[in-house]
């Protein structure tokens, strides 16, 4: 390499950096060769440097006056700038095999290699993927004429987070990257959004530009299927039940898995047997209950075991998978009904011998119905349903008969099951009498629910445009504008309204259910999916939960962070405390983009996460300016200080105007109204 053109020579080699002491022309910062006037030594410019057959790529890190040289002898008075060592520091980041760049290095420059700015040609080699598609992220810090792109393949294959503090432009960043995805013709693109603080809607609205371009469906913010932020209670699979109700592993958990399979059975068969036992245990447990009745228990139990009777009687003519229990029951009850002789007395209490003779009754048709439900599937003997099926049951049954029947069931075995599951009983009859979950817990059986939820999630019409259709959230579709384009879909949950109790589990079945449905689809990837965390930190939190495990949410993000890739399913992630995010998920995102952080935690956790040559880059996060930062990873050729492109219709993420808002004396006039419109939206129909 000639040295035409040269900057300074190396004094210093190591594994990640190198040293180099500027020469005489380049002392003034700007040196002038065959592509005119340029600026030497800049932070975040770059240089190259001959290596064997490649040239070796760094980036200026840091510049350096080394101090005075030792005069000797009755030298000329010479000033301080002609006496002192200029030199800069550089990360090693990549080499040029020719004229196509390469992240890596496979050899170092000697001592006294001559040094040359990376010339504008180079610039734009760096910073413009080649082989695939690529996205315009932003331009350069340093060279503002130069845009720098990011391959898209690398970035969405191997996930993403963007961080940085409050304030500092990562919405805006997300908004970007997004942009930058539709500029390609992507019509198969899907995108989902997890949006905590209700920030994206109006970046999507019908009117703008990006709304224009792709087909996008809001759900939310209000809980409820008029909204159509709504979540099936039965798409739960096993560890999501457990976890929702908190059973402890002993006893409740086993009771809690075959009551809800049990449950799925009746709520999957449309077998009129099972719900004629269902019936009978009903109006058993009525019979059980007028034993107490002082006053009145005769009617009660007359009016019970008469209206049993015949339809028993009833099913027994009709036979079925379970007719030899039937007929049975219809013995047992046709003996303890003569042999009881209840009357029809109102006032008349029953007497010791009728409770005597009705208990033994009881006992004997519930044996049957236990054998019963083992002939249909549900029974302790019998090998259950897959615990994981989304098949539809109805959680008020499970609390009302399933989980009661289950623990009888039980009972013959160790009489003291219904003393340890009494406080998960409570904890479900508290969950079905909180309206905050209502979106999970009441939601009503409808046609194909989980093929239909799939559809809306991808931004295909669950109604299939059928006006009738019974889907809770048809009236969503049907209110979408006519002019929808054939672009990507972007689904955005708006979470803002949803309890933070409860938004951990419905964060981690929405994944869950992403996943499984990535992971089930043949051929693998055939349909590719980016989901948007924002407020990462709050889906994927670094601590542990009360028990020493992974939180539920946690866990399903993490596992797509390690397994997403080969099933299509990418992490794009958003936090201002990246130190309160996954280590796990943080490790396995190939993209890194940071916004100013002035944690200590946060700066330390992105060191650990990043490439070594990208470390010493850190040290500016402090100091970065609104809608600048470093990009580090496999989607951009080198560490990358960027501004960031303009965004039209940007999130609802700007700081608030105090001094301007609390000048306007129009705003306190309509204090006591806004009070008054919020306080009944709050309270909902509560009078």
């Amino acid at each position: 390499m000639s040295e035409t053109g040269a900057i300074g020579h190396v004094v210093d080699v190591r594994s990640t950096t190198l040293r180099v002491a500027l020469g005489v022309g380049s002392k003034g910062f700007t040196k002038v060769g065959p592509y005119g006037l340029q600026t030497v030594g800049v932070v975040n410019s770059y240089i190259t440097v001959p290596a064997g057959a490649n040239r070796v790529v760094g980036i200026v890190s840091g510049v350096y006056i080394n101090g005075s040289q030792e005069r000797r002898g009755r030298e000329p008075l010479a000033t301080e700038d002609d006496i002192a060592t200029y030199e800069l520091e550089a990360t090693i980041v990549g080499r040029f095999e020719g004229n196509v760049f390469k992240s890596g290095l496979t050899g170092y420059p000697p001592l006294h290699a001559p040094v040359q700015a990376a010339t504008p040609e180079e610039v734009k080699d760096i910073f413009l993927p080649r082989g695939g598609p690529s996205l315009r992220i932003g331009t350069s810090a340093v060279a503002t004429e130069q845009a720098v792109h990011l391959d898209a393949n690398l970035l969405l294959g191997h996930h993403c987070a963007v961080v940085g503090s409050t304030g500092s432009g990562k919405s805006c960043t997300v908004t970007a990257i997004i942009d930058g995805l539709l500029d390609h013709e992507i019509p198969n693109g899907h995108i989902v959004i997890f949006d905590i603080n209700g920030e994206y809607a109006q970046s999507f609205a019908p009117g703008t530009s990006r709304g224009k371009k792709t087909r996008p469906l809001v759900l939310g913010p209000k809980p409820g299927t008029d909204s159509g932020l709504f979540l099936p209670h039965w798409f739960m699979n096993n560890e999501e039940h457990l976890n929702l109700l908190r059973a402890s592993e002993g006893v409740q958990a086993p009771v809690l898995q075959r009551a809800i399979a049990d449950a799925r059975v009746a709520g999957a068969t449309t077998n009129v047997e099972m719900l004629r036992l269902q019936n009978v245990g009903s109006s058993l447990a009525l019979v059980e209950g007028a034993f107490t009745d002082s006053k009145g228990g005769a009617e009660t139990t007359f009016a019970q075991l008469a209206g049993l009777q015949s339809v028993v009687d009833e099913q027994v003519t009709v036979g079925g998978a379970c007719a030899e229990q039937w007929v049975k029951i219809k013995e047992c009850l046709d003996y303890g009904i003569r042999k009881a002789a209840v009357p029809n007395a109102k006032w008349t209490a029953l007497t010791p011998q009728q409770r005597d003779v009705l208990a033994k009754m009881i006992g004997a048709v519930r044996a049957q119905i236990s054998l019963a439900f083992n002939t249909l599937g549900m029974g302790s003997g019998q090998a259950a349903p897959d615990f994981d099926a989304p098949i539809y049951y109805s959680l008020q049954e499970l609390c009302d008969y399933f989980l009661p029947t289950r623990i009888q069931l039980e009972q013959a075995s160790d009489n003291r099951i219904a003393s340890y599951v009494t406080t998960l009983q409570m904890r479900l009859s508290r969950l079905l009498a909180d309206g905050r979950y209502d979106f999970i817990t009441r939601v009503e059986k409808h046609s194909d629910p989980l093929g239909s939820y799939l559809k809306a999630l991808m931004g295909i019409d669950p109604t299939s445009g059928d006006p009738g259709s019974d889907w809770p959230a048809a009236s969503l579709f049907q209110e979408l504008p006519e002019t929808r384009c054939s672009g990507p879909s972007v689904t955005i949950f708006d979470l803002s309204l949803v309890a933070n109790d409860v938004l951990e589990s419905v964060t981690a079945l929405l994944g869950r259910i992403l996943f499984d449905f990535a992971v089930r689809s043949k051929p693998r990837a055939e349909h590719p999916v980016l989901l948007v965390l924002e407020e990462a930190h709050r889906f994927v939190p670094s601590g542990r939960d009360p028990s020493g495990g992974l939180s539920r949410s946690a866990a399903v993000f993490e596992r797509i962070a390690k397994e997403g890739r080969k099933f299509g399913l990418s992490l794009l992630l958003a936090s201002q405390r990246p130190s309160e995010l996954s280590e796990t998920v943080v490790a396995q995102c190939g993209t890194v983009i940071a916004h100013r952080l002035t944690h200590e935690a946060d700066q330390g956790l992105l060191r650990h996460a990043t490439a070594l040559s990208s470390r010493a880059l850190l040290d500016q996060l402090p100091s970065l300016a609104q809608q600048h930062a470093l990009v580090t990873g496999v989607s951009t050729g080198v560490p990358v200080a960027v501004r960031v492109r303009d965004v039209d219709d940007p999130p609802k993420s700007d700081d608030p105007n105090f001094i301007a808002t609390w000048n306007d004396a129009g705003k306190l006039a309509d204090l006591p109204g806004h009070i008054d419109r919020i306080v009944k939206e709050w309270q909902g129909d509560l009078p």
